[in-house]
């Protein structure tokens, strides 16, 4: 009984070094988004958000223009 508990130690010793030497101390790079299954909607979202900043460009022309009403004054330049 005792040869058999001493032999099932060392082969879960083996067994640990086996299993530590086979692991990688870094983990690898990922791939950039663009070259994932995620890269189409990564594009949508750059889209949307050069979209964004034309709108947000429009409005704040718009604003102007409100402002510039209120106040009496001549509209500026579009």
């Amino acid at each position: 009984m005792k040869a058999r508990t001493s032999s099932s130690l060392v082969v879960l010793a083996l067994a640990g070094c086996v299993l530590a030497a086979c692991g990688s101390s870094e983990p690898p790079e990922p791939p950039p988004v663009k070259d994932t299954v995620f890269g189409d909607m990564e594009a949508t979202k750059d889209r949307a958000r050069a979209v964004e900043d034309i709108t947000l460009q429009q409005k704040k022309s718009l604003d102007e223009a409100i402002d510039a009403q209120s106040t009496g004054s001549a509209a500026p330049a579009p």
